[in-house]
């Protein structure tokens, strides 16, 4: 498994996660298995995203293509995403119910 972070600026952070939605089958047909969306506390317009990805598939290729170049147009984000590929080490999650 593949992980991306991918931090974008966006014009609406609503309306990119909508088009984000919409590409979702477009995504996972390129090596998508997962993913969770996160939002800049900081910058109210700033979407994050960690994606896992397939082995045989190179997350990075997809996210140069013109198409995807395209997609990403039309969610209204600006410029080009930033992008890093991570390695899993560890992950712990404690749940602390609700009062």
């Amino acid at each position: 498994m593949t992980y991306l972070l991918g931090k974008a600026a966006v014009e609406d952070v609503e309306a990119w996660k909508s088009a984000f939605d919409r590409f979702d089958s477009f995504r996972t047909d390129h090596g998508q298995q997962g993913y969770q969306v996160f939002r800049n506390v900081d910058d109210q317009n700033e979407a994050v995203v960690l994606f896992e990805w397939t082995d045989d598939e190179d997350p990075r290729a997809f996210f140069a293509s013109e198409e995807m170049r395209e997609r990403l147009a039309e969610a209204g984000v600006k410029g080009r995403p930033e992008l890093t590929e991570l390695e899993f080490i560890d992950q712990k999650s404690t749940h602390h119910p609700s009062a």
